[in-house]
């Protein structure tokens, strides 16, 4: 059976492509939530503080260059933190609670670090500032949103420091970033056009009827950005510390897939469509296969696309306080450019440019650390951090939930042998609980917190060991 499409498919076209450019308009959701940690695990162990007193394992490359300085042999660390992401959404009306799938994410870190020359030390890091991956069940509401996103950005930044004087130290490095995005979602039946003007859920088509599945995967996106830092040795017992990490553009393409679903139904009675009869019993697949939909000229034929994001800068400020010779507190405030998603401009192949506003905000991080050495091998840290959410209430999806978080930490430092630390953290992420959409807004209109049907409940625990050698 063949159904003729006419002047149909061109905006068959148009319809489909809804679905396409919702996915895309997902890229921009790399707020906090897809912030880590300070990486390292003596870092995460005292809470992610230590911009004026950066761990001794090369780690200061990422939390402050100017921490190299302080080196004076060759440190080397390797090590990788696990982050176990768990959470629900539960419908204001149906009162159906839906949970995250939980998936384990690892993400590895190495730093180097050796005194070049007297006051002069050089240095290495890998590790990755944004990165994370969440999984909805299919069945799930909100999958036409999307069901499953992964980020990852990693940073590549070697790095000079220079001890002026026993007060003042400096140190800066260039950044490469390397990142890619993938999206799922699904296509809801329901909400395209049989015929123009007149969509499937005119046709008895049920709302939520799952019937392409939408993969969005990105090449690996290049950009370079600046890392800087400095401290300064106040007094024997207190430091402080600042340090800026520039923005960094990325340019990304990418293919966007389409692959057909099973809807599994059945037409009722024999329905008239493009002067066409479809006999009642007829399966709806054979009616939608028959539309050439997914076919190299169709509607949904695989295609490319591009956008730009911008990884954004930080600026952080903190001081050290020895109380005691075996305690030590850290004080670290953050300031993250989240605010430079104003809007994001995609250009899908084949398609006009398409426009959505963000209005994300700037946000601040304070985070609090203790060191106590409790013997010439072991030393305790304990952190608390809490961390703004980027996103307005009006993008609050199934993507990125995005809230404040209040972030606990215990870690200890154990010296196993000369030059040889084994570094153990456990830190356990709770997120506000905040209302959000399990739909996007109508084509051509901006998401409004109207649109907000239920609540999101998101936390985390996360595992970190690494092993430093100094020589």
């Amino acid at each position: 059976m063949r159904i003729a499409t006419g002047a149909v498919l061109p905006r068959h076209r148009k319809r489909f492509l809804v679905g396409l450019c919702s996915l895309l308009l997902s890229l921009p959701a790399l707020g906090q939530g897809f912030s880590l940690n300070p990486p390292g695990t003596c870092t995460l162990g005292r809470g992610g503080t230590g911009v004026a007193q950066p761990c001794a394992d090369g780690s200061a490359v990422a939390l402050n260059p100017a921490g190299l300085a302080q080196v004076n042999r060759l440190a080397v660390a390797s090590g990788a933190t696990l982050y176990l992401s768990r959470g629900s959404f539960t419908d204001d009306y149906t009162e159906q609670e839906t949970r995250l799938e939980e998936h384990p994410v690892l993400v590895p870190h190495l730093f180097a670090a050796v005194q070049a020359a007297p006051g002069l030390a050089v240095g290495f890091g890998a590790y990755m500032p944004y990165g994370m991956e969440l999984r909805w069940p299919r069945t799930f509401e909100g999958s036409f949103v999307s069901y499953r996103t992964r980020v990852q950005t990693t940073y590549l930044q070697p790095t000079l420091a220079y001890r002026f004087s026993d007060r003042v130290m400096v140190g800066a490095g260039p950044v490469l970033a390397v990142s890619t995005v993938a999206l799922w979602q699904q296509l809801d039946l329901s909400q395209q056009e049989a015929l123009p003007g007149v969509p499937f859920a005119a046709l008895g088509i049920p709302a939520g009827t799952a019937f392409a599945n939408v993969k969005m995967e990105s090449d690996e996106a290049y950009g370079l950005g600046g890392h800087v830092g400095m401290l300064i040795q106040v007094t024997e017992q207190f430091r402080i510390g600042l340090r800026y990490l520039s923005a960094i553009k990325l340019n990304y393409t990418g293919t966007i897939r389409f692959s057909p679903l099973s809807t599994g139904l059945i037409i009722p009675a024999t329905v008239e469509l493009s002067g066409q009869t479809i006999p009642a019993g007829t399966p709806l697949d054979v009616v939608l296969a028959s539309l050439g939909l997914f076919g190299s000229q169709g509607p949904l034929a695989d295609r490319d696309a591009e956008t730009e994001l911008t990884m954004p800068a930080q600026f952080a400020a903190g001081f050290s306080w020895q109380a005691t010779p075996e305690l030590t507190l850290l004080f670290d405030y953050q300031w993250t450019g989240w605010g430079e998603f104003e809007r994001l401009v995609i250009e899908p192949d084949g398609s006009d440019p398409i426009v959505r506003i963000q209005d994300y905000r700037n946000t601040h991080t304070l985070r609090t650390g203790l060191l106590f050495q409790a013997s010439s091998i072991l030393e305790v840290r304990l952190g608390y951090t809490y961390a703004q959410g980027a996103a307005p209430s009006k993008t609050v999806t199934p993507l990125l939930p995005d809230a404040n978080r209040n972030l606990i930490t215990l870690g200890t430092g154990w010296r196993l042998g000369r030059g040889v630390m084994l570094d153990l953290a456990y830190q356990y992420v709770r997120q506000d609980d905040r209302r959000g959409r399990v739909v996007d807004p109508a084509p051509g209109t901006e998401p409004t917190p109207a649109l907000n049907s239920g609540l999101y409940q998101i936390g985390a625990h996360v595992a970190s060991v690494t092993v430093s050698v100094s020589l």
